[in-house]
């Protein structure tokens, strides 16, 4: 016999799981912008910046 609790726990799951989905659907678009606009950025900045190669 299932009550109240039963179907809340039911929706509770349901909940989560759209809640995790939004999630990953927000992350996904952020990541999604973010490389897209650092390709549009154009050629990388030569500032004079620290090198990663020794001097010498």
């Amino acid at each position: 016999m299932s009550g109240p609790r039963g179907d809340r726990s039911m929706c509770g799951r349901i909940g989560e799981r759209l809640e995790a989905l939004g999630l990953r659907t927000v992350l996904l678009a952020y990541w999604g912008t973010t490389s897209v606009l650092a390709r549009r950025g154009g050629k990388p900045r030569t500032d004079g910046g620290e090198s990663v190669r020794p001097k010498g």
